[in-house]
């Protein structure tokens, strides 16, 4: 039996990232790097839920979702900034899309594609926050995948 248009599977990838090593610098950082996720799928979502505020009086740091290495194509960003991460339990929605650019169709991953999240070389430090990284996964039909 085929399955419908609403009857998709969908998979939660979540990091929780502290801002030790990570928001507290300006260095490009990879926090999973060239992970073959094993299924085919699309991203569908980048959402980012605070756990703790952050301290300082501003900042922003950049997280691509890449296809393949560190060098690979932008599917996704999100922009951590000091001013929206302050009340526990907020939650940012990041941009899915080629290139880090929203468009019609989602990214999509075959069985053997790699994923890589990681920071931009650049922004702004701050400290003391701890956010949940929560990626959307819709998993693709593998009969038609």
């Amino acid at each position: 039996m085929g399955r419908g248009a609403y009857n998709y599977s969908r998979t939660y990838l979540h990091l929780t990232i502290p801002s030790v090593g990570f928001m507290a610098a300006t260095g490009a950082v990879n926090l999973m790097l060239s992970k073959t996720l094993g299924f085919a799928c699309e991203l569908e979502r980048i959402d980012v839920v605070t756990q703790a505020g952050g301290t300082g009086g501003s900042g922003n740091r950049v997280l691509n979702v890449r296809r393949g290495t560190a060098s690979g194509t932008v599917v996704g960003t999100i922009t951590l900034a000091y001013a929206t991460m302050q009340t526990i339990g907020t939650v940012n929605a990041g941009i899915v899309g080629e290139g880090g650019v929203a468009i019609g169709a989602l990214p999509s991953f075959t069985d053997t594609d790699t994923m890589t999240i990681g920071f931009a070389g650049s922004g702004t430090a701050f400290t003391g926050c701890v956010v949940e990284l929560i990626l959307t996964l819709r998993d693709k039909n593998q009969l038609a995948a």
